[in-house]
């Protein structure tokens, strides 16, 4: 069977599946594909990334932007370079089609090139793993490609996350030759079954909650876009990390570590945890005390209890139907009171300072944009989560799986395409998708900034510059290490000149020395990629202050 008819069927199959994007990295091995894409086989988005981490990461872009995608590789280390997307993917429940081109079984073990056992090289981190050899369209081919797309999308019961599909193939790699007109035969045309996602099925939250005097919701990455309503029916302040998707709903209480660090933090009794929260000590100090009673609502294992201290975890709630006792109710304005206390205090605390901080750039970021926001997983994403008075109704990403600063660049492209920011046929040409990271954020998939340029993504890629690693300085690093210490093994600060690196990839360059600067510069811009060098200053001390800022 001719490797290229095996790569047709399969690409065709999984078209049919609702795969919506294809990023091809060119290979050897891979071959097969490429020439089955250039013979149309694949009807969606199709395009060629050469560099494999960007486009593993890329996909979970394109994933967190709700698309489905698939990813083919040749053999060997370039299936190797996928695992920090896979496990970013796994944990963060994000479907991902990985198609690994891969030697023949007679190949392995022989000390043949770029030859290796490739096929267990994710173990649990991927939701299916199957291995193909060259075979005819059928429906049993089709049939294990359905398996594997719908454990990608956890269906019918699961979590969504990779799946791994390794096709072992034999030369010839390139086609073959044209069949005559007597050779010729009927296309196959793919029937995949359609497999559907069990829904959870709600619990009364009377059942389940129960009567509460200081109950609060806290919404981590993934949390169900319920929680807005489950706030208003049971007066529950809503505390929500920003890429936990609460934001876009509403309800939000702003600044949720200044107030659980607060003494009215130590008044509460009851916290329904919905999604991951991964973002702060004093959330998880809450979750983990033994006075609290903890509610999990997750729909698929394993749920979030990093502390053990859940009292029960149901797949779904209904709102409150029953009125809210005063008590409840007088708690919430009290909430709400504080955190506008809170803003008070963190408005002046800021405004007595140099205006340069990360904390800083985040509020002009925040105010002067209104598309998507991709933040990085280190400092920015804790600096809008500690400073930012409001993000309602914004969109926003953060690769919180593994918390990890790899693939941010990519990451974003794949969300700017997935959510129609890219292109002359941008579905939205007069808005852009801003990504925040640190310096050695961006310095670290500075490769991806070549997927920026080709995809012509209308993106703003702000590179807050604190010269080197300033998320340690906020933890007990910063206390423990001389500055000469921090600075060798913590900060390792780069020496980038970043408008030569724009320039070099073919991105716009900007740069804003404040943050007040930064704001009017991203009001304005031309379509496509953008590089924006924004310095600020460290500012540690600012962290800790914020959070205690209502003691």
């Amino acid at each position: 069977m001719p490797s290229v008819d095996t790569a047709r069927a399969i690409l065709k199959s999984l078209d049919a599946l609702g795969v919506t994007h294809v990023l091809y990295c060119p290979g050897s091995r891979s071959a097969p594909f490429a020439y089955a894409l250039e013979a149309g086989a694949f009807s969606g988005d199709a395009r060629a990334i050469l560099d494999e981490r960007s486009a593993g990461f890329m996909a979970v872009g394109l994933a967190r932007a709700g698309a489905l995608p698939a990813i083919v590789v040749t053999s060997g280390t370039a299936v190797a370079e996928l695992a920090p997307a896979v496990l970013e993917s796994s944990h963060a429940r994000l479907p991902l089609v990985l198609l690994t081109a891969d030697r023949p079984g007679e190949l392995r073990g022989v000390g043949a090139s770029q030859a290796t056992d490739q096929s267990r090289l994710f173990g649990g981190h991927v939701r299916s793993q199957v291995d193909l050899e060259p075979q005819e369209a059928s429906p049993s081919l089709v049939g294990r490609l359905t398996r594997s797309v719908a454990a990608a999308c956890g269906a019918p019961s699961g979590a969504p996350g990779p799946v791994q599909i390794n096709v072992a193939f034999r030369d010839p790699l390139t086609p073959a030759r044209p069949a005559s007109d007597s050779e010729a035969v009927a296309p196959f045309v793919p029937r995949p079954t359609r497999v559907l996602r069990t829904r959870a099925t709600a619990e009364r939250w009377e059942d389940v909650v129960g009567d509460a005097r200081a109950g609060l919701i806290v919404a981590g990455e993934g949390a169900s876009p319920h929680a807005s309503a489950w706030s208003r029916a049971a007066l529950f302040p809503l505390l929500a990390e920003p890429a936990s998707g609460a934001w876009a709903h509403g309800e939000v209480v702003p600044f949720e570590q200044s107030l659980v660090s607060s003494p009215l933090g130590r008044e509460v009794d009851t916290v329904v945890v919905t999604g991951r929260p991964t973002l702060s000590r004093p959330i998880h100090a809450l979750l983990a005390r033994p006075d609290v009673r903890v509610v999990l609502v997750d729909a698929c294992a394993p749920w979030g209890d990093l502390s053990g201290n859940a009292s029960v975890v149901v797949a779904d709630l209904t709102p409150a139907s029953r009125p809210v006792e005063a008590t409840q109710a007088d708690w919430a304005l009290r909430v709400r009171d504080a955190a506008r206390v809170a803003g008070e205090r963190i408005e002046s605390l800021l405004a007595a300072g140099s205006g340069r901080t990360m904390i800083d750039l985040a509020r002009a970021v925040a105010s002067s944009t209104s598309g998507p926001l991709v933040l990085g997983a280190s400092n920015p994403v804790r600096a809008f989560d500690l400073g930012v008075s409001s993000l309602e109704g914004r969109v926003i990403h953060s690769n919180r799986g593994q918390a990890g600063i790899d693939g941010t660049i990519a990451t974003a492209v794949g969300i700017a395409l997935g959510s129609g920011y890219a292109g002359e046929a941008s579905a939205h040409p007069c808005r852009r998708v801003t990504a925040v990271m640190g310096d050695l954020t961006a310095c670290h998939d500075a490769s991806s900034l070549a997927v920026a340029a080709s995809s012509g993504a209308n993106l703003d890629i702000v590179v807050a510059d604190d010269q080197g690693g300033g998320i340690f300085a906020t933890l007990e690093h910063g206390r423990a290490a001389t500055d000469e210490a921090y600075g060798r093994w913590f900060g390792v600060a780069q020496a980038v000149d970043y408008e030569a690196l724009a320039a070099a990839y073919g991105l716009a360059f900007a740069r804003a020395e404040t943050p007040s600067e930064l704001a009017q510069l991203l009001v304005t811009a031309e379509a496509g990629p953008r590089l924006v060098h924004a310095p600020v200053e460290r500012a540690a001390h600012l962290y800790s202050a914020i959070r205690d800022i209502l003691n």
